[in-house]
């Protein structure tokens, strides 16, 4: 099959959340479908002209045509700011605004028509209206989470009243956008269960299929090495929201439990762009440790005993808990931080969501060397049974080939 995919970040290098992920699912479909990938890109990934340049050669392994176009607003502040402000005029949400961009929409309605394809993939809610622009074909919207929700959730955890009601604002007017947005996608793909329900609850009617999220069991696998048995680690940049909150319920509600009951407990922090918050606590406690981006995280994750996840917004699934899955990690996450994952509480994983909790089944976990080793295990082999992109790829296939009968 013949597919114009349309994404809002460049895949390579897959750092994470989307961009692992929409790799990882155009190296498997393309080894049997010609895909033309379109997407725009951040300045701040930008680092060297050349290395942004070899990162397109790496997609075009996978993709007949590689096109990449710059966020209009990215890396002008005072852009952004105008952008947010005049958005509150407008009923389209902020998101959609952001990548408004002519140089795409002519890029799309050129290749639709130079090429005959047989569906377009639109990679996020906030490119719908890049849909509208061709009409004739069969069109398949990704939700890598339910982004009304998401926002709707952030607001609620936002401290200052203007900020909760901005955001609760953006996340009122995605909902009506994801309305309308349903109206004209012929199917649409969620990456867990609940988000499935949750789509079809808020919008009946529509044609969703789960394709869940994956990870490489073949790079990310145990490795025999020596454990520091006090540690803990958590992965992802500060610049999503979910992450920084998560990083900001731990240093001020529960970091302090832990260390009370566990004074030699040491805690690696790893990711872009950590807030001054989080750097100030770092200085001000030597065992709380910001990495800031490190090329490879295995060997961080591999010499750590207990995996946290505090996070308490978000939607879709969390690629860093299948990381440390696969990697046969013992993990403690609250109940939104593992959403959407086919894992059990003390099996695969312990679920804790109160701070005392939080902090005494990570302690519990620190203590007992052979409960984690147990969860790993386990945590593993869920990891190569179910999450495995091998056997995920074949799930948006089967939805490929549903739209692309439609034209027959």
């Amino acid at each position: 099959m013949k597919i114009l995919l349309i994404a809002h970040l460049m895949p390579y290098p897959p750092r994470g959340g989307s961009t692992l992920r929409n790799f990882n699912l155009i190296k498997e479909c393309a080894k049997n479908h010609e895909i033309h990938l379109l997407t725009f890109y951040q300045k701040t990934h930008l680092d060297n002209p050349a290395d942004f340049q070899s990162n397109i050669e790496e997609m075009k392994k996978y993709c007949k045509v590689v096109k990449v176009f710059e966020i209009p607003t990215d890396g002008r502040k005072l852009a952004w700011y105008a952008l947010l402000f005049f958005n509150l005029f407008s009923l389209t949400p902020y998101s959609a605004w952001k990548f408004h961009s002519r140089t795409m929409e002519r890029s799309v309605r050129k290749y639709a028509a130079e090429h005959s394809f047989d569906l377009v993939e639109i990679g996020t809610i906030a490119l719908a209206n890049f849909a509208k622009l061709v009409p004739d074909l069969p069109r398949l919207m990704v939700h890598h989470n339910i982004e009304s929700e998401l926002l709707l959730r952030r607001s609620r955890n936002l401290k200052g009243i203007l900020a909760k009601m901005y955001v609760a604002l953006q996340g009122h007017k995605l909902r009506r956008f994801e309305r309308k947005a349903c109206s004209y996608f012929d199917h649409h793909t969620t990456v867990s269960e609940r988000d499935k329900q949750t789509l079809q609850k808020m919008y009946p009617g529509t044609m969703v299929t789960v394709v869940p999220n994956g990870v490489d069991t073949n790079y990310f696998k145990p490795i025999d090495t020596q454990i520091d048995e006090d540690s803990l680690i958590f992965i992802g940049g500060m610049s999503w929201l979910p992450n920084l909150d998560a990083m900001i319920y731990l240093i001020r509600d529960i970091w302090h439990l832990i260390q009370a009951r566990e004074p030699n407990t040491s805690m690696n922090l790893i990711g872009r762009m950590p807030s001054k918050e989080i750097l100030k606590f770092s200085r001000s406690n030597p065992s709380f440790k910001t990495l800031g981006f490190v090329d490879d995280v295995r060997p961080y994750m591999a010499k750590t005993a207990v995996y946290v996840v505090p996070i308490r917004v978000g939607g879709g699934t969390r690629l860093k808990i299948l990381d440390a899955m696969a990697m046969g990690k013992a993990i403690v996450s609250t109940t939104i931080g593992c959403e959407g994952i086919d894992v059990t509480d003390g099996k695969d994983i312990i679920i804790a969501d109160k701070p005392a909790d939080f902090a005494e089944k990570t302690v519990e976990l620190l203590r007992n060397r052979k409960l984690r080793e147990q969860l790993g295990r386990n945590a593993r082999r869920t990891a190569e049974d179910v999450y495995s992109w091998e056997k995920i790829a074949p799930k948006l296939e089967q939805v490929y080939e549903e739209l692309a009968g439609m034209r027959k």
